[in-house]
């Protein structure tokens, strides 16, 4: 394990509306503790309860010097990108990524970022582009700085997840591969070129998703309420600007559309192209869309288990600009050692999935990598750093 330049990491988590404190103990895991709040915006109330949590940890730690904090914050508070321009002189290299960045993003005035050279060539010259908005920033530092803590270091927490990773285990640090940390109500991934944070993405499910004695449901793994509230908003707003005409149609067209699609409960229907369904947890689902059902504990979870596999792949898939850079041969994954028996049976898929999964770490998975990785962001990824 590398030796740690930083023993304080305070997180925002958003998953679950708690502000971490953790104290490196020089170990793997350390102390930690936790306190809730209630805002669900990054606003006045947001600041308000954090400056509060702040003050009290502090007043109950009063016979322990604070040192300087790593804060860790949610991925979706800061941008990741990749810029691609002509590879000039030094001077004209930097005027020209200020004037693309300008007008990729028009608000880059009230931006602060940071931008690495990730590779070049004769003509061409890619840069990683990591930042935050301004005000948020400065706001978290306000707020700090008030309670009487020194801010050294802001980053986003799967940045601070893979430094963490690269502290416990060395062969990550030069590293070009995709990380996996798999939580008990969340999942976070972070794309590693050559030990470099270049992206990272969230589930918002975790092991609790490994049932030993049904499958999961994908779809319910998901909170669709925004989207559905969304949804019922618009057809609201469109049914106010109808006319009396109009809705007496719409209504005959809903009628006519249930008497078509009318069913019984445990009937199996035929879809537009005549595949008969089957019935799981009370849906229907496409013949095609279902394996063979498990008969054991071990079969149970590693089904449910294809449900992060698949999001593996597609996000591999999808991210083409990273994957030019290096391509992606294993993906690590923390996760409790009970689940090692996985790796054997999804590896037998290995020439299907073009990857190899494996375990991050030989012994025992962290519980708090991200927090760990806190204390190390002075050593690696440094540019993701505020």
């Amino acid at each position: 394990m590398a030796e740690n330049t930083m023993s304080f990491t305070i997180f925002v988590n958003n998953d679950n509306n708690r502000i971490y404190f953790y104290q490196s103990g020089g170990d793997s895991n350390g102390s930690f503790t936790a306190a809730p709040y209630h805002a669900t915006a990054m606003d006045d109330g947001f600041f308000d309860e954090l400056s509060q949590i702040l003050r009290l940890y502090k007043q109950k730690h009063t016979a322990k010097s604070l040192p300087d904090v790593s804060l860790l914050l949610p991925d979706d508070f800061f941008l990741t990108d990749m810029i691609t321009i002509p590879n000039m002189g030094k001077k004209a290299v930097n005027n020209s990524l200020n004037l693309v960045i300008g007008t990729v993003y028009q608000n880059k005035s009230d931006l602060t970022y940071n931008t690495f050279l990730l590779s070049q060539n004769k003509q061409t010259a890619q840069y990683g582009l990591v930042g935050i908005r301004t005000a948020l920033l400065e706001r978290f530092e306000a707020v700090f700085d008030d309670a009487g803590y020194r801010l050294e270091n802001v980053t986003f927490v799967s940045n601070a997840m893979a430094d963490g990773a690269m502290a416990l285990n060395p062969k990550l640090r030069g590293e070009t591969c995709l990380l996996l940390d798999i939580k008990d109500t969340s999942a976070h991934f972070a794309f590693l070129n050559k030990g470099r944070t270049l992206g990272s993405y969230r589930l918002p499910f975790g092991r609790t998703a490994l049932h030993p004695s049904q499958l999961a449901a994908e779809d319910l793994l998901f909170d669709h309420s925004a989207a559905e509230a969304l949804v019922q908003n618009a057809k609201e707003k469109a049914k106010a600007k109808m006319t009396i005409t109009d809705i007496l149609g719409a209504m005959d067209a809903d009628d006519e559309v249930l008497s078509q699609t009318e069913s019984f409960p445990g009937v199996s229907e035929e879809d537009a192209e005549g595949e008969v369904t089957e019935t799981r947890g009370g849906r229907k689902l496409p013949k095609f869309m279902l394996r063979e059902t498990p008969t054991d504990p071990k079969g149970f979870i590693y089904e449910n288990f294809r449900i992060f596999m698949k999001w593996t792949l597609d996000l591999i898939a999808s991210n083409s600009k990273i994957t030019a850079l290096g391509e992606i041969e294993t993906v690590y994954v923390n996760m409790p050692q009970e689940y090692r028996f996985l790796f054997d049976m999804v590896n037998g898929e290995k020439e299907e999935n073009g990857v190899i999964f494996a375990p991050m770490f030989s012994g025992a998975a962290p519980k708090v990598l991200e927090l760990l990785g806190g204390c190390y962001v002075k050593q690696y990824n440094k540019l993701n750093n505020f």
